[in-house]
């Protein structure tokens, strides 16, 4: 029997809560005010963006789900979203595999992913280089990551 990847195991295990949160939202909408501050690597394989998206964020995005989105389909593998980006809907595909971060500021939540190669997990496929994270509190994400938004500045 092959050494147990824990950290694999941890990483698809927050994978699937996103999953199931983004689930329940498709399905009976945002609850209260929670909204969801979304990281994906844009180039990573099944994204799909508009190309003036790619051109903007070459490297990695983020999204916010808050006050308007529509067609929320989540399956097993990705979510497809509606969302409005200067008064124009554009439509998004983002696999679970190309996320970094999942946020929710309302209950200042946060999970941020590794970047694991396949050929280490067999589950998890990334374009990036592994990093060395699994999930954080958004107090370590935020000193080592400067990509990641601080969620203090998202409290009312």
């Amino acid at each position: 029997m092959a050494d147990m990847n824990y950290k694999v195991l941890i990483e698809n295990a927050m994978l699937n809560m996103v999953r199931d949160i983004l689930k329940k939202v498709s399905k009976y909408g945002l609850p209260k005010n929670h909204h969801f501050l979304i990281t994906f690597f844009s180039h990573s394989k099944g994204v799909v963006i508009p190309h003036w998206m790619k051109e903007k964020y070459p490297d990695k995005m983020t999204i916010i789900i808050r006050n308007w989105f529509e067609d929320l389909n989540v399956t097993e593998k990705k979510f497809e979203i509606s969302l409005n980006f200067n008064n124009n809907v554009e439509r998004l595909i983002i696999p679970f595999n190309s996320l970094e971060l999942f946020a929710d500021p309302s209950v200042d939540f946060a999970i941020s992913f590794n970047q694991v190669n396949s050929s280490q997990s067999g589950e998890i496929e990334r374009d990036e280089a592994p990093s060395d994270k699994t999930a954080t509190k958004k107090e370590d994400s935020s000193k080592k990551r400067k990509n990641v938004i601080d969620l203090k500045n998202f409290k009312k």
